[in-house]
């Protein structure tokens, strides 16, 4: 089917606007086999299927042996819902010219589209003796087996495709959406390193390796399978942008920042890259290009959630916190059930000593999603600080009921009952603790250092250290 069906002024071809002219004049209307093709592929691609079908019968009518015509009108048929009469049509077809590979390939379309993957998978295979793009068709079967829940055949047939074609883009990223599906990161590993084995040249192959070292946490390996497919390709912008998320991992926010900026194309529309810069500089404490980059990200996508929290944190850090409440309100009403927003924006209270409205918004948050630990040890530590020491106890009482064994929630309600002087109650959740996630005391010990006063607190400690 011919694609291009627009002029560079994106004007009809001027077989249709001849057809149209005959049409509206009545008058008797001839084309050959080709320009019917331009008119039909034109109305097909319009989405104009009712037409399309009618030109397609006259086209038939008055070439009757042209089996391109033919093709065309079980294409029509199948797009109609008729796809059992398009079935019919091609195996007539299939009887005059049992080389065709376009016959079958269409037939094996269909049945996809019926839902009968096995019949698609022979139709393909006839094809593939015939065709002169094998590697598409055996991507073709690869879909179908993907249909069909069978991953290991997708992936033979995957690399199948690569052996004929090892630029075939479409069988490499669907090969590592297999793996990634799969959770096969050492075997999408050894898949990328054996093509590149065969083909060093393949860009894509390089990045996906990358990818693949990503997901095992091996970033320096990933980082270098980057660089291997920007030195093919130094304008290959998803390895730009890749190793700019690497690096963010690795917490090398400067070198973060320099890739992504690497991965901006000319009138860039992707707001996530310029979101990510404004979380790198956040993550440095540079609130000023924070923001700005934020503001890039709203200029270009105002419904951007994201963005407003941004927005708000920097405002937030630099101690504007009316205009941060503005911020964060303005992604709150794009998102109404965005619990992190509403967790902000009680933060934000609790620093303008408005403790009222902080639990409305803390509250609301449990509301939508009781399931998030964190929300319940902000709010807990939100009335800790209020000296509000037995609601923030109650709650991680609840928290602690619905989700036992958080290591978390357990160091933390045992600090606050500590706090409270409930040593006996205090040491059970501290053990608890101790047992799921011995090294978590630590950060009791960081974010409140006065408990190392306590002497039940240090002795449980020692008691459960581990032995080396």
């Amino acid at each position: 089917m011919n694609l291009n069906i627009f002029d560079k002024q994106n004007r009809p071809p001027w077989q249709v606007l001849k057809f149209e002219e005959l049409l509206g004049k009545q008058k008797p209307i001839y084309f050959d086999v080709d320009d019917f093709e331009e008119i039909i592929d034109y109305y097909f691609l319009k989405g104009q299927i009712k037409k399309t079908l009618r030109v397609v019968n006259y086209a038939t009518s008055m070439h009757k042996s042209s089996s391109g015509l033919m093709l065309k009108r079980a294409q029509v048929l199948a797009a109609s819902e008729k796809e059992n009469k398009a079935l019919d049509i091609l195996t007539r077809l299939e009887s005059l010219e049992p080389s065709n590979p376009d016959i079958s390939l269409i037939k094996g379309a269909i049945y996809s589209q019926m839902k009968q993957y096995k019949k698609a998978i022979n139709e393909y295979n006839k094809a593939v003796d015939f065709t002169e793009d094998p590697d598409y068709v055996y991507c073709n079967i690869a879909f179908e087996y993907e249909n069909m829940g069978d991953y290991d055949k997708t992936l033979e047939y995957l690399g199948k495709a690569l052996e004929i074609n090892p630029d075939n883009d479409l069988a490499i990223y669907e090969a590592a959406y297999c793996f990634d599906l799969l959770n096969l990161n050492e075997e999408s590993i050894s898949f990328f390193k054996n093509l590149i084995n065969r083909h060093p040249y393949s860009i894509e192959a390089w990045f996906n390796l990358g990818i693949s070292y990503i997901n095992t946490g091996l970033y320096e390996k990933s980082l270098e399978a980057f660089d291997y497919s920007l030195a093919i390709d130094d304008k290959h912008f998803a390895s730009w942008y890749h190793k700019g998320y690497v690096y963010s991992l690795m917490a090398d926010y400067p070198k973060a920042i320099s890739s992504y900026l690497q991965s901006i194309e000319e009138d860039e529309q992707d707001v996530m890259k310029f979101y990510n810069i404004g979380e790198c500089y956040e993550k440095m404490e540079n609130y000023n290009q924070s923001a700005r980059y934020y503001r890039i990200c709203l200029d270009k996508d105002d419904s951007f959630t994201e963005a407003w929290m941004g927005l708000g944190i920097c405002d937030a850090e630099t101690g504007n916190f009316k205009s941060a409440l503005k911020n964060f309100k303005k992604g709150l009403s794009i998102e109404p059930d965005n619990t992190t927003c509403l967790c902000l924006i009680a933060d934000t209270y609790m620093s303008c000593n408005m403790f009222s409205k902080a639990k409305d918004n803390f509250e609301k948050a449990l509301e939508i999603n009781p399931g998030d630990k964190n929300i319940w040890l902000d709010y807990a530590y939100a009335c800790y600080t209020e000296g509000l020491i037995n609601k923030a106890v109650s709650l991680l009482f609840d928290a602690n009921k619905q989700y036992p064994d958080v290591p978390e929630i357990l160091y933390k309600l045992s600090f606050y009952l500590f706090t409270e002087g409930k040593n006996k109650e205090a040491s059970y959740y501290l053990e608890e603790a101790l047992l799921i996630d011995y090294e978590g005391h630590k950060k009791i010990i960081k974010d409140n250092p006065e408990i190392i006063n306590n002497s039940t607190f240090i002795d449980l400690i020692e008691l459960y250290k581990p032995v080396k």
